[in-house]
């Protein structure tokens, strides 16, 4: 019997000459700098960073995160996530309330994990106030018993008239913001705020042919609490219970259970009143989150500039189920320049040195740099190079880039969309436990490049037109050490077919390589509303595996899938999922269980 081969998700395939494309980034910051400084900077153009986190992703709908109207939010603007290993993906508000919004990402297929960092440049005039946002010292009227009183103007006393109704001049003229005579309160001043969110999660997998089954479950949750200690600081815990079963026949059962503590730092500064921003704890690094998880302190602050640096000193948690610290210290710095007070154009270099159980162990370089107009090409570019030393065995001395990645996308008059996307990775030298144990000759030639692009084009009128409709085609190809290949697919996306907020996806796709290749098509049929959503997918895929005798080479798979996710006001949400995978005599079903509860 030939084993079940794995489902990846079709992806795009990237392929192209590493010197080539080498040229193209290093010229890149040069070229978008240019570009910038040939747009005047206008008073009305300064932009503030709005920081945000995701907290939870609706199928169909959008990603929502903890920022909304009151932090000077608005449909339209444009919003930046950051996952852990530095690379960004953008969206869109689609819709806002008081502290919440719903982003439709650009990417339809990134699902950011709760907790992903997100920021939004707003104008600064959504906050041009009468205070001193270097000090953060609120005025407090005359009268006024806190600050939250200073957030309403004085109410002015009538004048003695003769009877006749006169306005009272209260010095506001038509070139000031709305806002102009409103106080921001100072996050000191504030009320403790604690919010956050509960979860439980159970998936269970059964094969047919070796009736081994596995279950997971999980439970846990975070809390975000603000100025809890009257110091205007910002407390985060993120963490879970996972365990796990294994059910093989003819052998006793297996199981393992652990907690998981993903986060608990508590963070000062870092706004507008406060430019100086300290986190101690356990978190993702803020200014460079290419250097990971930390156990230990960061700092960082801003000049008047826009630019920004810092540095951060710990230990490194290892990155599995366990999280085992103390092992790998490291101290890091970084710099970020932006190009003006509008932030289009950014560049940022850092520098981590780690020592694991107290020898030397790694030196990293990272570089990366952003252009993000309103309008045109948006570009992202990061590298990891990695310095070596004679003591690196199976490196060459000096300087060699382990990881690389570029994004290009822009947004056509016409309703098209294109993205292009290069990555490069390879296995660096570490005494640190960071990934599977591998051999020298990975260590000295493993690697892989990918080059791809995504084609798209929205009927008139774009998602928000009746009967909308989306065509895309993605294509590319990799190379590693051993082998090249490619892939492609091509689909369209139906919008309120048969009823409203329904939405039909046909795709058909195939891959080539040295010694397999897959043709396939996928259906998928749903409604995605604000309070319920539901989907089935149907999908078929035939592999051709050379090397193979008889009717092992040529392999049928298929797929069938449903879900239904419900949603409510009161931030209770529940999803139910199911899966069956068949080949030949062999099956693989999968049901899985969701419920999560925000407050």
């Amino acid at each position: 019997m030939k084993a079940f081969t794995p489902w990846p998700r079709p992806s795009t395939a990237r392929l192209m000459s590493t010197a080539l494309l080498f040229t193209g980034a290093a010229a890149l910051p040069g070229a978008t700098a240019l570009a910038a400084s040939a747009v005047p900077v206008q008073a009305e153009d300064r932009t503030e960073e709005v920081t945000a986190r995701v907290t939870g992703y609706v199928q169909g709908t959008g990603i929502v995160i903890d920022r909304g109207v009151r932090d000077g939010l608005k449909v339209g603007d444009r919003v930046i996530f950051t996952e852990r290993g530095g690379r960004q993906q953008f969206g869109t508000i689609l819709e806002l309330e008081g502290r919440v919004s719903t982003i439709r990402g650009e990417d339809p297929q990134f699902r950011p994990e709760p907790g992903t960092r997100a920021s939004i440049l707003v104008p600064k005039s959504r906050f041009e106030t009468a205070l001193d946002v270097r000090t953060g010292k609120v005025p407090v009227p005359d009268g006024a018993t806190d600050a939250t009183e200073a957030l309403l103007p004085e109410e002015p006393k009538a004048p003695e008239t003769d009877g006749k109704w006169t306005r009272p001049e209260d010095g506001f003229t038509m070139d000031m913001p709305l806002l102009a005579e409103v106080n921001a309160v100072h996050p000191a001043r504030r009320a403790s705020r604690l919010t956050g969110r509960s979860y439980l999660s159970w998936d269970r997998i059964v094969d047919s042919e070796t009736e081994r089954g596995d279950s997971f479950f999980r439970l846990g949750g975070g809390v975000y609490g603000e100025n809890l200690f009257g110091k205007g600081g910002v407390l985060h815990f993120d963490g879970e219970v996972n365990a796990r079963k294994t059910q093989v026949p003819d052998f006793a059962d297996e199981s393992e259970s652990n907690f998981r503590l993903d986060r608990l730092s508590y963070t000062l500064g870092g706004t507008r009143h406060d430019w100086n921003r300290l986190q101690v704890g356990r978190f993702l690094q803020d200014g460079m989150s290419e250097f990971g998880v930390l156990d230990g302190a960061s700092w960082g602050t801003r000049t008047g500039g826009g630019d920004s640096f810092g540095g951060s000193i710990g230990f490194l948690p290892e990155p599995d189920k366990d999280q085992k610290s103390f092992q790998d210290f490291q101290v890091a710095g970084w710099y970020r320049w932006v190009a003006d007070e509008r932030e289009i154009l950014s560049v940022t270099a850092g520098y981590q040195k780690t020592w694991h159980n107290g020898s030397q162990d790694r030196d990293l370089l990272v570089l990366k740099t952003q252009y993000l107009p309103v309008e045109g090409w948006n570009v992202f570019g990061s590298a990891w190079v990695d310095l070596y030393s004679n003591g690196d065995f199976g490196k060459t001395s000096g300087p060699a880039l382990t990881y690389m990645v570029v994004d290009a996308r822009r947004t056509f008059e016409n309703d098209f969309a294109l993205n292009l996307d290069y990555r490069h990775q390879e296995y660096p030298q570490l005494l640190r436990a960071e990934f599977p144990p591998v051999g020298l000759p990975q260590i000295q030639d493993a690697h892989v490049d990918r080059l791809g692009g995504t084609l798209s084009k929205w009927t008139s009128g774009g998602a928000a037109a009746p009967l909308a409709k989306r065509l895309y085609l993605r294509a590319g190809g990799w190379a590693d050490e051993e082998d090249t290949g490619g892939d492609a697919e091509l689909g369209v996306d139906l919008y309120d077919l048969l009823a409203d907020d329904a939405r039909l996806d046909l795709a058909v796709f195939s891959s080539a390589a040295k010694f397999s290749s897959l043709i396939g098509a996928r259906v998928r049929y749903g409604r995605f509303g604000p309070k319920r959503s539901w989907s089935v997918q149907y999908e078929i895929r035939q592999n051709d595996v050379t090397g193979f005798d008889g009717n092992a080479d040529n392999l049928y798979q298929h797929r069938a899938r449903g879900s239904y996710e419900l949603f409510r006001a009161s931030g209770l949400s529940a999803s139910l999922s199911g899966e069956l995978q068949f080949q030949d005599r062999e099956e693989q079903f999968f049901l899985g269980l969701f419920l999560q509860r925000s407050f």
